[in-house]
């Protein structure tokens, strides 16, 4: 989305329309390592087992677009701390790394990723433009504004590595020297030198990013992740019928839960260490465990406001804090309903790119390109509501299967979607009942390692995980189009009438409104009545090329028993997958597989019921319009479907747009292009449709929107007030090509701030 928008009013009548910011340009560079700024921010002492550095910001911050910010170490935004980021600002991260090829991680080296930590009560406001996308990457990656003038010409090697700091100053990278600039404040005016690959065992610059264009592709891990800790509800810890918004208990000090219920314990004020590491309903964010006061979320306010962050390429994260703990491109922990996420890509991720425990906040407009694990993780009871979602999985398929990455093979990614319930018992509430509303979700295709591996399906349910998805694609999924799960309980074996993720979907639950805690779907108003459906459910889905890859390596029964006979009949014309094929039973899934004489089910008859019913609209193996070659994942990608459905049934709630009744992300505009890495790099193929806006006032001092339009498109005009939060005023279709206007009937110019933009469909 890249509003060409006019300004027509004055700021005496106090409404505009949202205008770009000019592209980044860069001329003698200003590096700032955040760490060591002085002023504003202070060293923090990790508890942990493991040392890991990290430093808090002390007051309010803003980060600028004429200056090059470097996360040496974690960066904590503390509670009652707003860090602001102008539109356009690069933000680089360091990892620990000591060798060409890095394999030290927390078992044999101090753990050190450059990371961006909000804890509960902090603020980030991050809100870029499609022009002035705000970057966050690697300390070497190349393709940005600026390019190479922008990479520091500090090592690469983090904080606590041994010998990273010699008398107060970063080490520089051979050939550069310092100009100008204070050694210890973090400013750095840098000219001369060359970028290097090193020589006598020190790193320097690495020329994988110069190569070309598929160099690019090959970095994961490089950095952390941005973190979010909110206020929100999340049902870590609890037991069986316990729930996680009323319970008035307290352990360890900790409330449980309840409105009005204090879940703040006491910090040392230099680690954030609290008295417990054990909270009910609060979770620790993975891998930051030195520092608990800072990195946990959890809590009973829903509309809790971490902030806003919008427009943000997040690129080549994960780093590996240990052994099954890795940061994701964003991680939102508890976070709540108030917070705007809208235009994030995660790009070249080496766990998951968005990954949500709890809370309930909105997403639109979202990403995932080439996650190593999964685009999209949800768990311990979130209720957030996601759309316009794109996940493009495993960017190692080239043509004809060979690799153009050289990431590991593990590191292809797993399935399009991981949805987990509760981390104690599976029946804590609130359940894990998520609404996702026109996503792409893009398998990793047909290649070698489809017939070798696995199992890479499509969505997958369990722990009693549901969602209620309506109008996306569903494509490319080699071992299946969905997982849906029994796992056992704590301590008990699940049955076919226990809290699994096959109930979610075959049967609606008796009691306990929308989200089995007593609310209905706005997630304030008491209910404690039958919810409408099942948790889980599919509605007017489109299931495309799901199934046709048999693999004896992961138990997998598909179509076909290798890629040659994929390829040959996919070259004489595309046979359709059978029920089976599709929907994957337990006895061909070894994800979840036995454990001692338990044999847990998957897509039992039941579910495939549910799904292949006429009310619920879904479509199998018809390709609604998606230009996505089966064994080719990084060009020439169009989304666009513009397929409009006749029964869409599109909620209302939480800001969803139920007037979005088409199949996946895209109708007619690929609003990923123009700001996303995956763009720049040649993955899609497209228009961006960017409509000119005008704004004036009528007779009775109504807002009036008036845009340029193409005959057959849907556009979605927003306002603000606040240039954070949008909300529809109202969906139109033009009938012919030329300038269309809508009236705002509900706004008057003069009682306040507004702003409104026009996105295309």
């Amino acid at each position: 989305m890249n509003n060409k928008l006019i300004l027509s009013l004055t700021l005496a009548l106090g409404i505009f329309a949202s205008h770009k910011s000019d592209a980044q340009s860069l001329g003698a560079t200003t590096f700032v390592d955040v760490a060591t700024l002085g002023t504003g921010v202070t060293e923090l002492s990790s508890t942990g087992t493991v040392p890991v550095a990290a430093a808090k910001l002390t007051t309010n911050q803003r980060w600028t677009r004429d200056r090059v910010y470097i996360l040496s170490q974690t960066i904590v935004v503390p509670d009652g701390v707003t860090l602001t980021i102008e539109p356009g600002t690069l933000i680089r991260a360091e990892r620990t790394s000591r060798t060409p090829s890095p394999t030290a991680e927390a078992a044999v080296t101090p753990a050190d990723p450059g990371s961006l930590v909000v804890a509960r009560g902090g603020k980030l406001i991050a809100v870029g433009t499609a022009d002035a996308p705000i970057i966050f990457t690697s300390i070497d990656d190349v393709n940005v504004p600026g390019g190479a003038a922008t990479v520091p010409p500090m090592e690469n090697k983090g904080k606590v590595a041994t010998g990273d700091i010699i008398n107060g100053e970063r080490t520089l990278r051979l050939d550069y020297n310092r100009d100008s600039g204070t050694p210890g404040v973090g400013l750095y005016t840098i000219s001369g030198g060359t970028l290097n690959t090193g020589v006598g065992g020190v790193v320097g610059y690495n020329k994988t990013w110069q190569v070309g264009a598929d160099s690019a592709f090959l970095h994961e891990g490089r950095w952390g992740g941005i973190v979010l800790c909110g206020k929100g509800t999340l049902n870590a810890g609890y037991d069986s019928g316990v729930n996680a918004l009323t319970d008035t208990g307290v352990v360890n000090g900790y409330a449980t839960g309840g409105v009005g219920k204090s879940f703040t314990p006491t910090l040392s004020p230099t680690s954030g260490a609290v008295t417990s590491t054990k909270a009910l309903g609060t979770l620790q964010v993975e891998g930051m465990a030195g520092f608990t006061g800072f990195s946990y979320g959890g809590g009973d306010d829903d509309l809790d406001n971490s902030g806003a962050l919008r427009f943000i390429s997040n690129r080549y994260g994960g780093f590996v804090i240990a052994s099954g703990k890795e940061l994701n491109s964003y991680s939102f922990y508890g976070v709540g309903s108030n917070t705007v996420l809208e235009f994030l890509e995660g790009f070249n991720n080496q766990d998951d790119d968005f990954e949500f425990w709890g809370g309930s906040p909105t997403m639109r407009y979202a990403m995932s390109a080439f996650a190593g694990d999964d685009g999209l993780d949800t768990d311990c009871g979130f209720l957030g509501a996601i759309q316009y979602f794109v996940q493009i999985q495993n960017n190692g398929i080239g043509v004809n299967g060979t690799s153009l990455s050289g990431r590991p093979a593990t590191n292809y990614g797993d399935n399009l979607t991981e949805n987990d319930g509760p981390e104690g018992h599976n029946s804590a509430v609130p359940y894990s009942t998520y609404t996702l509303a026109n996503a792409t979700l893009i398998g990793r295709g047909y290649g070698a390692a489809s017939y070798s591996g696995g199992p890479f399906a499509g969505p997958n349910f369990k722990d009693n995980a549901g969602a209620r998805i309506f109008n996306s694609l569903i494509m490319d999924n080699p071992h299946g189009a969905v997982y849906i799960m029994d796992r056992k309980t704590v301590g008990t074996a699940v049955s076919s009438a226990g809290d699994s993720s096959i109930n979610r979907f075959t049967g609606t639950r008796t009691g306990g409104g929308f989200d089995a805690a007593g609310r209905a779907s706005d997630l304030t108003t008491p209910d404690t009545g039958n919810p409408a459906g099942p948790d889980g459910v599919y509605n007017n889905c489109w299931f495309f090329r799901n199934g046709y890859a048999d693999t004896t390596a992961a138990g997998i029964d598909g179509k076909h028993s290798s890629l040659e006979n994929f390829k040959t009949e996919y070259d004489s014309g595309l046979v359709a997958a059978t029920s089976g094929q599709m929907f994957p039973s337990s006895g061909n899934n070894s994800e979840r597989g036995a454990s001692g004489t338990t044999t847990f089910r998957a897509n039992t008859g039941d579910v495939i019921t549910e799904l292949t019913k006429a009310s619920n609209y879904n479509s199998f193996n018809v390709n609604p319009g998606v230009v996505v070659d089966p064994f080719h994942r990084i060009s020439g990608i169009n989304l666009a479907s513009a397929r409009d459905l006749a029964n869409s049934a599109l909620p209302s709630y939480r800001g969803i747009n139920n007037e979005a009744t088409f199949v996946g992300a895209v109708r007619h505009n690929m609003w990923m292009r123009g700001w996303t890495m995956a763009d720049q790099l040649g993955v899609f193929s497209g228009s961006a449709i960017n409509p000119e806006v005008v704004l004036s006032v009528d007779s009775s001092s109504k807002p009036v929107i008036t845009f340029g339009a193409d005959n057959g498109r849907k556009y979605v005009v927003e306002y603000s007030t606040d240039n954070k939060t949008y909300s529809k005023v109202q969906t139109v279709e033009a009938t012919e090509t030329g300038n269309k206007s809508v009236t705002d009937s509900l706004r008057t110019v003069g009682s306040g701030l507004l702003l409104y933009r026009v996105i295309a469909l």
